[in-house]
């Protein structure tokens, strides 16, 4: 009996420290990322269970053992539960013909280029009858960051323009034919064209890529932004396509709906286009046909295409979820001729996670997001957000919002502790019913009122 009661003294010291090390773990992450709720939650209550847990490691009395005996053994059996791959995780259905979309009937676009009282204007609401009073009401609206703006600031404002400015600059000759360097194309391998441009694009600072074949559905059937007349018919018959994301920084999103998020925002938007662009032309340097899809001037949907091209999941708030950031991405699409190895699309618990998790619909500041169970749009089973009140809200806010961004729990760096929790999601029903309720423990339900000041170089008090 001695001999037992010390194997489970020695196993019950060495499973509270490690619950100490987990514990200053999370407290150390706490304070790296400013997340003030989450460290005081973490004290109260994590320092109150290893102090129960003490006790009987401390203290002599007739059931000792038993009850070393049942903390263990019940301990083991939790973790067992939550690792063990049970249940089925509901995959993107995709029910019916996917029907091609035209890019003038996404409010995001329409705004751009679209002027009242031209020809396209009246052509536009001719068709549309009904899009027209809202729309008015948006454009009576200042713009982002415009003068008269809730966020507008002389200073901190025009950081946004610079980054959109450049890019438009560079974004409007992006349809160039092939020009060989050796006068012929290359000719190598499929997966020795894979490894050059997945290489490169990394090299560049893509920190996801991914390559596919190129569903025609996904490529929009008219034009509302970049080069070219409004409105004309788009045709894009390239076999393959590359999609890259970049990351944006965790401690700039939380600043949403606030302007430094739209920084971050145009700032990734430029990075996912200069890679792409670069990325695009060393192909044609190689020979074969190739064109970036970069903000304001996309011939595609780079969404599904980088869920095809295994970068991560279609999530309730309408954006890819990647394993690594989250929403916490911008990305841009190569499409090319190229011969190129295509990767699978992946699954790692999103839709399952999204179908119980609501923290995004229930913070859209203007209900945008749905609440309810998915259904079926343009073929796709799928949650579909209401684009005209998120962009009203945009205007109302002066910035592009991202709250839902912020407050996914896939947005939390991509630390070890949250890594562990993305992992344990994607292995079954229990993982992620227990780490959402963790993270409302944690960090709320709702986002702090005041978060984390911005950079110095961001405040609107000069």
């Amino acid at each position: 009996m001695t001999a037992v009661l010390d194997w489970l003294l020695i196993t019950s010291w060495v499973v509270f420290s490690l619950a100490v090390l987990l514990l200053l773990a999370f407290v150390h992450a706490c304070i790296k990322e400013q997340e003030r709720r989450a460290l005081v939650v973490a004290l109260l209550a994590g320092l109150p269970v290893l102090g129960l847990f003490l006790c009987p490691l401390l203290l002599a009395f007739p059931a000792r053992s038993i009850v070393l005996a049942v903390i263990l053994a019940g301990g083991a059996v939790f973790l067992l539960l939550l690792w063990l791959p049970m249940g089925a995780r509901q995959p993107l259905r995709i029910v019916a013909d996917i029907e091609p979309v035209d890019e003038r009937d996404a409010v995001f676009h329409r705004f751009y280029r679209l002027q009242p009282g031209s020809e396209d204007y009246q052509n536009y609401y001719r068709a549309h009858p009904q899009q027209q009073k809202p729309d008015e009401k948006i454009r009576a609206l200042p713009a982002l960051e415009a003068p008269g703006s809730k966020t507008h600031h002389p200073l901190t404002s025009a950081y946004q323009a610079a980054c959109s400015h450049v890019l438009a600059s560079c974004t409007q000759q992006l349809d160039q034919d092939p020009q060989p360097l050796g006068g012929r194309p290359v000719e190598a391998s499929s997966a020795e064209f894979t490894r050059r441009v997945k290489g490169f694009a990394g090299y560049l600072g893509a920190r996801l890529i991914g390559c596919t074949r190129l569903n025609p559905a996904y490529v929009y059937t008219h034009r509302a932004r970049g080069a070219g007349r409004w409105g004309s018919p788009i045709e894009l018959g390239h076999a393959n396509a590359i999609a890259i994301g970049v990351a944006m920084s965790h401690q700039m999103v939380r600043q949403a709906p606030d302007s430094p998020t739209t920084t971050e925002t145009t700032l990734q938007y430029f990075e996912a286009g200069k890679i792409a662009m670069i990325l695009a032309e060393y192909i044609r340097l190689l020979g074969y046909p190739a064109r970036a899809h970069v903000d304001g001037n996309y011939q595609l949907m780079c969404v599904p295409v980088a869920a095809d091209a295994g970068l991560g999941e279609l999530g309730r708030l309408g954006l890819l979820v990647t394993p690594q950031f989250g929403p916490r991405v911008r990305l841009a699409v190569v499409s090319t001729d190229l011969p190129l190895d295509a990767d699978s699309p992946i699954d790692f618990g999103v839709q399952s996670f999204c179908a119980i998790c609501k923290k995004c619909a229930y913070n859209c500041p203007s209900g945008s997001i749905a609440r309810k169970d998915k259904g079926v749009f343009a073929g796709v089973e799928k949650w579909q957000s209401q684009q005209d009140s998120c962009y009203r809200y945009w205007r109302q806010a002066g910035s592009d919002c991202a709250v839902c961004v912020k407050v996914c729990p896939y947005s939390h760096p991509a630390t070890r502790l949250h890594n562990l929790a993305r992992y344990l999601v994607s292995r079954n029903h229990l993982a992620r019913k227990l780490m959402l309720r963790a993270d409302d423990f944690f960090y709320g339900r709702r986002p702090p009122k005041v978060p984390p000041p911005p950079p110095s170089w961001h405040d609107r008090t000069g």
